[in-house]
This record gives structure tokens, sequence and C-alpha cells, in this order.
């Protein structure tokens, strides 16, 4: 039987952070999983619409790949989202999968990065190592971007500050663009402090649009602008968190956990 992966993203239009995070993640599960053909898919169309114009490329969505699959006489799919939470973009990965599960001898989907509390501190852990947020504290704190949902697992978010707090890191906060905490909560807890010098980092498997502009932006809206107006000094990291090797690891981890009978 003929065993493929598909590295499901949301995707970006940002050539070098898609290569830098979601190429490295399915280059990483590539050499993990040596002999399953791997696969990859986005589920954002205005993303891969603007990347066929802007690039040529194609890439395909969740149902194209999966049909592909199927031509190519994949018996059985194990999907790898690179989403971080298990939000409106995973369950849209897993309906779709289950459209198809009557192509495939076996269609399993695995889990996004953050689903037990030990993926929770584990990226804890790893951030703390990577950005060296020991280091905070007195006058200096990190702010960490989440993209954020409506979906009832943007709790996520919430829990991951807690198990910062947990482990100590009580100068790192987390905020979200489009979900809880917003801007303006993080503002509120900023304001219990004397900061001078805040760090922002995306909390982002690829740094795209939110990133570079509703982040790290020049526009006056920007959460860079935003601080800076209020006083503070900015500095800014432009990577996604995807780029890291242990993050890597941690998804195909989670792939080897539904794939393990067939490696």
């Amino acid at each position: 039987m003929k065993n493929g992966i598909l590295a499901a993203s949301f995707g970006t239009t940002y050539k070098e952070a898609r290569e830098l995070s979601l190429g490295a993640i399915e280059k990483a599960i590539s050499l993990r999983f040596q002999g399953f053909a791997v696969y990859k898919a986005y589920t954002s169309s205005i993303v891969k619409k603007r990347i066929q114009e802007k690039e040529g490329v194609f890439i395909p969505g969740i149902l194209q790949a999966l049909q592909k699959m199927y031509e190519d006489g994949i018996e059985n799919v194990y999907i790898q989202p690179t989403h971080i939470i298990p939000g409106e973009e995973y369950n849209k990965i897993f309906n779709m999968s289950n459209q198809c599960k009557d192509m495939f001898n076996i269609i399993k989907v695995s889990a996004p990065l953050l689903n037990s509390y030990n993926d929770f501190e584990a990226v804890a852990d790893i951030l703390c190592h990577y950005y060296n947020f020991n280091k905070t504290g007195k006058d200096k704190a990190v702010v960490l971007m989440g993209h954020g949902s409506g979906h009832d697992a943007n709790k996520c978010y919430r829990q991951f500050q807690d198990v910062l707090i947990q482990k100590g890191f009580t100068d790192v906060f987390v905020s979200t663009v489009e979900g809880t905490p917003a801007f303006d909560d993080l503002l509120n807890e900023l304001d219990k402090h004397t900061y001078k010098y805040i760090t922002l980092i995306p909390f982002m498997v690829t740094a795209g649009d939110h990133a570079h502009n509703d982040m790290a932006g020049s526009s006056k809206d920007s959460w860079k602008s935003r601080l800076q107006s209020l006083g503070y000094n900015i500095s800014v990291v432009t990577h996604g968190i995807g780029e890291l090797k242990e993050i890597q690891d941690i998804y195909s981890r989670h792939l080897e956990s539904v794939a393990g009978s067939s490696i």
C-alpha cells in the first residue's frame, strides 16, 4: 500500500516567509517520513490566487490535492495541518477529509501545533530558549502576536498565556489580531507596568501580512506605531515560529502519532 502525507496550510503570499516556514516544515516531514509521498495544499483561495498571478505557481486546495493523491495511487493519507490552534481552518481541513474518506483505505487528520498541555509547555520552552525570555522584566517586555479566531479554539491563546506565567515568564504577553486577548486588552496589561522596551514577535507559523503590516508596519494603526505613540521603544521580529526546527519537530511528532503504524 502506498502512503501519502498532505501538509495543509493556510498559506502566505510572502515567498521568502513561505519557504522558510511552510517549506521547511514540509521538508522536515519528508526527511522524517521517507518512503511516504509528501504533497501540500493551501486553504486560502485568495493566497493561492495571488501566488498564481504573481509567481505563476499553482498550489492546490485540499480537495484538489486529495484528488491528485487518489490519481497517483495513494491508499493511506495522513494530513498534517500547519496551523497553531484547532480553529476554523483546521475544521475546514477535517470536513474536507471526510468528503474524501471513500477514496482511500485510510485518511486521518493530525493535530495542529497546540493540541495538548504538553504542546503548550514545549512551545513555551522553545520560544523562551530562542528569544531569551529570561532577559525580560523590569523595563523590558515581549509581546507575541497571534492570529486569533472567533472559534472556541481561540481559548488556546489564553491557555498559552497561563503556561507562560506558570513558567515564570510574567513579562511575556500574548495578544491577537482577530480574537482575544485583543490589542486594547494588551494595552491595559502593559499600563500596569513600567516597561520602556517592548519586542514584538509573531506567534504565527509564517511571518506574512499580519506580521509585516498589522504588527510591524509603518501605518499609524500598526501595533508598532501605536505602542511607539505611547512612548515605548519598540523592536520587531519578522520571522514566523514555523522557521524553528524545534517547532517543525512538534508537527512531525503529531504526524507520527497518527501514521506510526505505517512508518
